[in-house]
């Protein structure tokens, strides 16, 4: 029997590491799933801040061009203001 007992207890022993191994690989799959949910959180949470980004970046483009016709119309009443300003000094 003591001769058993040496192949049991490796045999305990082996079954232990192969054991924690086990749960060691079981948890780094957790991790890696975790980590992989998380990143394409984050790549789902980008796509919409630039979907986003975008649709701000096409409104602020319409309201420069809005901008640029009102300074247009601007200019364009600046110069005949001072047309008539300089019909008036004739008179």
């Amino acid at each position: 029997m003591r001769k058993k007992a040496p192949h049991k207890l490796l045999s305990l022993s082996l079954l232990i590491v192969i054991g924690w191994f086990g749960n060691a690989a079981s948890a780094d799959s957790g991790v890696y799933d975790n980590l992989d949910r998380s990143r394409q959180a984050l790549l789902n949470q980008r796509a919409h801040l630039q979907q986003s980004a975008d649709q701000i970046s096409q409104r602020i483009s319409q309201l420069q061009r809005q901008l640029d016709s009102v300074n247009a119309y601007m200019r364009d009443t600046d110069n005949a203001i001072r047309d008539v300003d300089s019909a008036l000094k004739r008179y």
